[in-house]
């Protein structure tokens, strides 16, 4: 009976592995944000990016269950990114392309990354 027990429990846990690992990572709030920031430098006219679709079609999977004041907040990001974009002199454009390759890329490599997992779990 225990080695039933055992058994059952390790065949729980490996389920809830692979459901985990299927789901993507949900971004804090303030991550969340600052994805919606980086969404919107990179989809500015001056910092335009491909990997502005991705990391839309990322930020879409990370709509579910937060306050509406996040939200809010959000589309504040990307739109004061955007125009900060737009009006940008050379100092701040050199600082804001800076802020889109780097911690903009490593939104953009999670949402890869979730994009592969999600691939991989639907190929299995």
């Amino acid at each position: 009976m225990r080695i039933l027990t055992i058994a059952a429990t390790v065949a729980v846990a490996c389920a809830t592995a692979v459901a985990a690992s299927a789901a993507p990572a949900q971004l804090t709030d303030t991550q969340f944000i600052a994805a919606n920031r980086c969404l919107g430098l990179m989809s500015s006219k001056a910092l335009a990016t491909p990997d502005a679709a991705t990391l839309a079609a990322y930020l879409k999977t990370q709509n579910v269950g937060r306050e509406g004041f996040v939200y809010d907040r959000a589309d504040q990001a990307r739109e004061d990114g955007r125009e900060l974009a737009g009006r940008a002199g050379t100092e701040t454009l050199t600082r804001l392309t800076a802020e889109r390759d780097g911690v903009c890329q490593s939104f953009v490599a999670d949402a890869q990354t979730t994009a592969a997992a999600a691939h991989g779990a639907h190929s299995s």
